[in-house]
């Protein structure tokens, strides 16, 4: 009986381990591309952080000195700080504002299709051509000043204003990025069971206790996901910048990604640029291991 056992177990380990080996040789592609386009450049970063590069020649190894230079440079710390504003202005407005969409689109009333659609293409519209279309209408003497000198208003320096040139990007960053989460809180919201919302309804509560009692709770989840990927994506920001202002007037538009690009393949200073993306990484690893922590006071379906 023991030798029966034995031979089981034996022959039961033995499949295990053929399935192991062949559920590793089923991933081994996507293994092969984190390897090689994450886990190995999050490495080779820190390295170069620590250097002093400008790709034409060979690295030297100066320690700390990046990182000791981002406390010293204040165009660094501008861009910080403007890429904080950029964060909390561009995330809540976002998230407000296509949830309420989504919750528009998820009625059944003819012709909503075309409403999703419309919405939805911005967001798949190369920003090349969202940049270029904007920077028309923003101009100074672009079609929005000038339906404004219609009615008596000064024209706006959307883009060429210190002050301005910041709200102006986001603007065009909100509009550019509603059709994603659009999506992302529809799924959300068609996932809610109707049973829920038709007991409620039975129960005397309006459409607007049924929202903040059954729709936000049960969305809570999508709203953390999308919170998060908000955060990573206003840090991570740089194409718009990039095509409608350069960073300018002053560094007023400046933001983070686009200050590490200017840094790194502009003035080639590969190590600084590094360093300033490793402080980056940590600061969204850090938002983002908060918000993780804090979930549980929040997300309703989790326990």
């Amino acid at each position: 009986m023991k030798r029966k056992q034995n031979q089981k177990k034996s022959s039961f380990s033995k499949v295990r381990i053929k399935e192991t080996l062949w559920g590793y040789v089923f991933i081994s592609p996507n293994l092969l591309i984190v390897l090689v386009f994450t886990i190995i450049p999050v490495f080779f970063s820190t390295y170069m952080s620590l250097t002093d590069w400008n790709i034409l020649s060979q690295p030297s190894f100066v320690g700390m000195e990046n990182y000791q230079h981002i406390f010293q440079d204040t165009v660094a710390q501008k861009t910080f700080f403007n890429t904080l504003y950029f964060s909390i202005i561009n995330v809540p407005i976002n998230l407000v504002l296509t949830l309420l969409i989504a919750v528009f689109l998820n009625q059944k009333i003819k012709g909503i299709a075309f409403f999703r659609t419309a919405f939805y293409i911005p967001c798949i519209s190369a920003s090349v051509a969202v940049s270029l279309m904007f920077m028309w209408l923003l101009a100074n003497n672009g079609l929005i000043n000038q339906m404004l000198s219609s009615f008596g208003v000064e024209p706006v320096k959307w883009l060429t204003d210190p002050k301005m040139a910041l709200n102006s990007v986001i603007a065009v960053t909100i509009w550019k990025g509603l059709g994603m989460n659009i999506v992302i809180f529809l799924a959300g919201l068609q996932d809610i069971p109707s049973e829920l919302v038709e007991a409620a309804s039975i129960d005397g509560a309006n459409r607007v206790q049924q929202f903040i009692k059954i729709t936000l709770p049960l969305l809570s989840p999508v709203i953390f996901f999308v919170t998060i990927t908000g955060i990573i994506n206003s840090v991570q920001s740089f194409d718009l910048v990039y095509n409608m202002t350069k960073g300018g007037p002053g560094h007023s538009t400046t933001l983070i990604g686009y200050y590490i690009w200017k840094q790194a393949f502009d003035y080639l200073h590969m190590g600084y640029g590094a360093a300033l993306a490793n402080i980056v990484f940590l600061a969204i690893l850090i938002l983002t291991l908060i918000q993780w922590i804090l979930r549980k006071r929040w997300v309703y379906s989790e326990e």
